[in-house]
Order: structure tokens, then sequence, then C-alpha cells
């Protein structure tokens, strides 16, 4: 059997994490009968809000003494994330698995089957190892405008507003049977189909709050650092999980017990009887599961279908990607209107789903009379050349590809604060040091932790007094960096985007004064 869906981690949830050790042999045989999951109980999903800041200029705003426009803070951007308990994740995972599997042999013969890229295994081919990434499609999509600089094009980037929220119930239904070959689901997989769409679930706050004089931590038996043990223990404030190692919030007969008064439910389901009550038909999936990416996928098929023969027809000699709700089509200008309607018409009609208006952009490029290849984005029918065509992170002139501002922005936004959390401990009365553990702040935010390297631990038994383990560092966002240069170095013929992060290194070592400034130390 495949093992590749059999993940252990250590997330606090409803219940003790799972471990390879001692938990592998029993789930691998649970999971694989389909009578087990069939009557499974399932544990409600926990529910977090994850709220980010929006720090961009407005369209028309003016520009400072530098030539760049003056930001404005926006509304935060919210996203709703579930949590599966250990077990339910690995059930899910399987059958993602499962389903990706039949999924891709159900497009093997299919002429659209390269054009929905997201979440799935596309070797990078031409004789290199490994799968492509969000970089290697952004540069097939710059790439096919790069070979047709010759036309007029327009390139209409369309964003599905609340994607996973407004899946219709039905239509996943029927397409995850047409996937199946069959013509009813059988009682696993519809136990499953039937646990996302009730999507009953708790609050993280609200659990932490029920529990949180007696949450399960994991600890070192008293003067031995070669096991642990679990133990009970109060934390007063849930941004201390991490640290006081809480990996569980309770058992799971322990919530049923005492905690099922926090579950969340939109009910009634039926939909005749929601109308009647004048209730909003129920719709959607919870994201954050291992099987909501592989679903969002399958119920794109139709849509996935009649957009490329569209663009693959012979007159259009156009191009087409959807990277989960993300999609992006380029053509000839006369042929813009016919395929923004048609995105229009597919995505409302037959998906059921909405265009989300604000991150809906057609843009404009064409030769000028100098040979030059310019354009923009189209607002009442003007080009406006400030604002460039922007898809998966990264932003296309005409001429250069660079990562968006927005990547950067987010990363030194996560670099003070990084340093700022260690300013908090190193003022600590029990922290010894005064230090700001620079090692690990250099690793994740510098050239110097970009490259993938196998850890080495401590190891009294070992001549070098090291000894190498089975994890990796895997890099950082330099690393990400690297890469994209790499890819479009084909279509820039410079290294544009290591330029773009030349300022990290003195921008990192800036912040580092000023925190030991704060601190009173000299460094």
């Amino acid at each position: 059997m495949n093992e590749e869906w059999l993940k252990f981690k250590k997330y606090p949830h409803i219940g003790i994490p799972l471990t390879s050790q001692k938990d592998k042999s029993w789930l691998k045989s649970y999971i694989s009968n389909p009578e087990n999951i069939a009557n499974h109980k399932f544990v409600p999903l926990m529910h977090r809000t994850l709220s980010q800041r929006k720090y961009r200029p407005l369209e028309n705003a003016p520009k400072n003494d530098s030539g760049k426009r003056k930001r404005t803070v926006s509304d935060k951007k919210e996203r709703h994330i579930y949590f599966s308990s250990h077990l339910d994740s690995i059930i899910y995972s399987y059958y993602s698995h499962l389903l990706t599997k039949t999924y891709e042999e159900y497009l093997e013969d299919k002429p659209y089957g390269s054009v929905a890229v997201a979440y799935r295994k596309i070797p990078i081919g031409n004789g290199k190892s490994g799968n492509k990434s969000n970089i290697e499609f952004a540069f097939e999509a710059f790439e096919f405008i790069e070979k047709n600089k010759h036309r007029k094009l327009s390139i209409i980037v369309a964003d599905v507003t609340s994607f996973f929220d407004n899946l219709d119930h039905r239509i996943l239904h029927r397409q995850w049977k047409r996937i199946l070959g069959t013509t009813n689901l059988p009682d696993d997989h519809y136990t499953i189909f039937k646990n996302l769409v009730d999507n009953k679930y708790v609050n993280e706050n609200e659990l932490f709050k029920r529990f949180q004089h007696k949450l399960i931590v994991e600890r070192f038996k008293p003067n031995d650092t070669s096991h642990k043990i679990l133990k009970r223990k109060k934390v007063s404030k849930i941004y201390n999980m991490r640290h006081e190692n809480v990996v569980a919030f309770c058992d799971k007969d322990e919530f049923f017990e005492e905690a099922t008064d926090l579950i969340r439910v939109d009910k009634p389901y039926k939909r005749d009887v929601r109308k009647k009550l004048d209730k909003k038909e129920k719709k959607g999936i919870p994201q954050g599961t291992p099987i909501s990416a592989t679903l969002a996928n399958i119920y794109m098929l139709d849509f996935d279908e009649r957009i490329y023969s569209e663009v693959d027809s012979n007159s259009k000699e156009a191009y087409y990607q959807r990277y989960s709700d993300d999609l992006i089509i380029i053509c000839a200008q006369k042929d813009e209107k016919h395929f923004y309607n048609l995105i229009q018409k597919e995505i409302e009609i037959e998906a059921n789903l909405e265009i989300q208006p604000k991150k809906t952009n057609i843009y404009r490029y064409e030769l000028t009379e100098n040979s030059v290849f310019k354009g923009g984005i189209v607002k009442d029918e003007t080009i406006n050349s400030n604002k460039q065509l922007e898809y998966l992170g990264f932003m296309y002139d005409g001429s250069k590809v660079k990562v968006k501002t927005a990547g950067f922005s987010k990363f030194y936004r996560t670099m003070k604060r990084s340093f700022r959390r260690g300013a908090h401990f190193a003022k600590k009365a029990h922290i010894p040091s005064d230090s700001l553990f620079e090692t690990r702040l250099y690793k994740r935010f510098t050239h110097l932790g970009s490259k993938r390297r196998l850890k080495w631990l401590q190891d009294e038994n070992s001549p070098k007094g090291y000894s190498p383990s089975k994890h990796f560092d895997w890099g950082n966002f330099i690393s990400y960096l690297n890469k994209a240069n790499y890819v479009m170095k084909e279509i820039n013929k410079d290294d544009t985007i290591i330029q773009q992060y030349s300022k990290v290194w003195n921008k990192f070592h800036k912040i580092k004064k000023s925190i030991y400034q704060e601190l009173n130390i000299v460094k």
C-alpha cells in the first residue's frame, strides 16, 4: 500500500496526537477497511480565523519623492480555516489519495487534463527532477505571452469568490460519482461527503476556555530526557500553548461528555425546509482538511472541459490555466469580450459560483510604434500602465517578471515580528541569555538559511560530537526567490528577482540593531 498519505502531525486538537511508532499498524488496517469508515464517528472540526492586514496603494494614489505610490491601510482579509482531529485528518488524507489517483486516471486521455494545475504532482520534465510549483505554472503563462508578442493580447485573470465556502453540494456529489464511475457513492465515500457538507465545528478559542485548566501537555520524565509523558496543566493564555508544549485540548471521550454544547452546525440540512424557513441554501466544504483541495479540482471538471474546448479552437489561439480558484486566459484582444462572458456564464450558471469583481481584471498588451511590448490594466476602456499583470504571486510588465511587492512586505513584517518575539523572551528573568536567538533568525530570514541541508544533532558517542538526523532544513523565502529567479531567467535574461532582494541583508541588520538598542545591549 502506498503510504504517502500517512502523515503524523502534532497540532493541539481533540484527542492525543498519533505516532508512527505506536499507531501506524492499526491505522493502516482500520482506514483501509471501507466498512470501518462507513461507520466512523468523526470529531467536529476546529475553526480558526486567520486575518491579514492589507497595506497597499490605491489605483490613483499619489507618488512620493522616490516615485512609489503611497500606501493605504485597508480592511483586514479574513480566512476561515478548519482543522481535523488527528485520526480524521489521516482518514481524509487516505481518501484524498484514492480520489487523486482516480482523478488523474480520468484525465489521462482528456485533452484538458493539464489545465488544472493546483494540488497536483506534475513533473517538471526536460530531464529535471521534482514537480512543478506555482513558479513553473506562472512561467508557462508568461512564456505564452512572450511567444505571442507580435499579436494584440488581452489577459483575463479571474478569482472565484469564497471558492470553498460556496461549492454546490449537488454538483460536488455528481462529480464525485463521475470520477469513481458509479451511479451511487459507496457507503464509505458517502460518509466522508456527508461529514464535509454538514461541517460541524468548534471554535478554537471556546475550546481553549473550556479546557484551559486541564490541557494535555508533553513533558520529559523527571531526570530522564529520553522519555516523555503526558500531564495535565493549566495555561492562562492561548498564545502560550506552543511554549507550554500543549498536545491536546482534551481526549475524545472527555469532549463528548463535557463540551458537546460547543459544537456549531448550520441546521436544517434539507433544501426545501431551509427555503420555507427563508434560509439560504447550504453550500460549501471546509477549507483546510486534507481532502478539500482534491474535491475542488473534481468539482471544476465541467468548467475546465468547456473553457478548454473554446480556448483550443483553431480560430482562437488562446491559453487557459486554472490554479485552484485563480484562472487566467490569454487571447487576442478581439476575443476578449467572448472569453470574459464565457467565464462569467460558466462560473455563475454552470458551476453555481460567483466571480469576485475586485479580483477579476483585464490587461491589454501590444507592440508600440517603437516595437516595445507595453500595456496594463483596463479600467473604463482605458489602459493604466501603473497596474501591470499579476498572477500567482508574480508581476509581468511586458518585458520582465518580478515577485509581487506584497510578498516582500509580508516577509519584512514577519521578520520584524520574529525579532520582537526574540526581544520579548530575552527580557524574561528565567532566560539566562540576553541574545535574540540569532542563529534561528539568520536561518529563517537571510541567504545563510536558504540552502537545503541535512540537520545534525549533538551526539556524545560520535567522534565529531554530532551525528546526522533524518530531518532537513528546507530553506526559506530566499530559497523561493532563488528558484523563481532561475526559472524566470529565460524571460528576464538577467537576475531581476535576485536584485529584488538585494536589500534584505541590510534591512535584517538594521532591525537587529534597533532591537538591541531597545534592550540596551551593545553588539
